[in-house]
């Protein structure tokens, strides 16, 4: 008897949603947007810290010598680097100006006979580090024709040895984009679902739902159960965006990780944060705009605080401190353990405990606030 009286009133409440051919549509759509227009637009930040795509480069050859068509071979032919011609009328103010290229490289006359050193001009808004880099690979390359060394590299690898360890930090953009987003649309939908609840009560449904001999508790049951379904929908529909669409669009890999099956936990849990959300903006909201309000705010603020507009990884320590009231962040950084760290289940299990505290703290908030009459 109970679970026929819960199936009627989720089929009550997915009719509803349905009828609303905006809202619903716009819950899916608006992740996906974000996820496709951020991701292009981050592309150029992470692009050389995190995928090691070549960097754009104008070189010419004044020199023409020997030892000038040397060096440009090894700078064409490094895998570092991708060479550019220049446009027509365009200086090297106007190349950096239009994004057309990160550096440009001049190999003078006179470079043969050592008269004249090469000249790097980099793009100013490329990052430090990345100059630091791109002039060490310059000088090293210029070195070996110099000394006659064929592979300089080879030569200073006997006496230094690299031990850098595997990324576990740093996103890339779609590892950043995909799981935030979809956890910041997951706390949207608090808008939706706390307009809903006002608007039965406002106009006498849920009132006429009590003449029948069912319980609050069940009928707030009926309620959340079609929302956290599409919370769940949401989050496999971004995936699949993810891990087939955008790195067609971008160029750039989405890796799931070593475990991926883990977000299926995470996701639940984050599903049920979100949901527990919705709950509690309609106990404290009395009208519907009071609702959407507070809803689109705390979302908002919760994506803000909790790493999903700015990366966590590069926010100061202030704000990484406070990240850690975000329940967003503790969602993001779940997500990230999977795709970064290969994370055993036992690592993000106390996230999913933080996750799951929440949502039952904001159920039983709202259990006692929530007038049904």
């Amino acid at each position: 008897m109970i679970f026929r009286q819960l199936k009627e009133l989720i089929r009550k409440e997915l009719l509803v949603l349905l009828r609303d051919r905006q809202t619903i549509p716009l819950l899916f759509l608006m992740p996906v947007a974000l996820i496709f227009f951020l991701s292009l637009a981050l592309q150029s930040v992470y692009v050389d810290k995190v995928t090691g795509q070549p960097i754009s480069l104008v070189l010419e050859n004044a020199g023409r010598d020997p030892k000038a068509l040397q060096l440009e071979g090894k700078i064409g032919s490094n895998k570092l680097i991708r060479l550019i011609k220049r446009p027509n009328g365009y200086d090297n103010d106007k190349l950096f100006e239009y994004s057309k290229a990160h550096a440009a490289v001049l190999i003078p006359e006179g470079f043969g006979d050592g008269t004249k050193p090469v000249e790097i001009q980099f793009d100013p808004v490329l990052d430090a580090g990345y100059k630091i880099a791109l002039r060490s690979l310059i000088a090293s390359l210029t070195a070996g024709v110099i000394m006659g060394v064929d592979d300089i590299d080879v030569m200073a690898a006997n006496f230094v040895v690299e031990k850098t360890k595997k990324n576990t930090q740093f996103p890339s953009p779609l590892q950043q984009s995909v799981p935030g987003w979809s956890i910041f649309a997951m706390f949207f939908i608090a808008i939706p679902m706390s307009i809903g609840f006002l608007r039965e009560k406002d106009n006498g449904t849920l009132q006429r739902l009590f003449t029948y001999p069912v319980g609050a508790n069940l009928v707030a049951l009926g309620k959340l159960i079609p929302y956290y379904l599409i919370n769940l929908i949401q989050f496999v529909l971004m995936v699949v965006v993810g891990v087939y669409v955008m790195p067609q669009v971008t160029g750039l890999p989405f890796n799931l990780g070593e475990h991926p099956w883990h977000l299926v936990p995470i996701t639940l849990v984050a599903a049920a944060a979100s949901t527990g959300f919705g709950v509690l903006v309609a106990a404290l909201a009395r009208t519907p705009e009071q609702s959407s309000t507070l809803a689109a705010t705390g979302a908002v603020l919760a994506g803000v605080f909790g790493g999903i507009m700015v990366p966590h990884i590069v926010m100061p320590p202030v704000m990484k401190n406070l990240a850690m009231i975000s329940p967003m962040y503790w969602a993001h950084q779940a997500y990230l353990d999977v795709f970064l760290r290969e994370a055993s289940f036992s690592y993000i299990l106390p996230k999913l405990v933080v996750l799951t505290i929440f949502a039952l703290f904001c159920f039983y908030i709202a259990g006692r606030r929530i007038k049904w009459m």
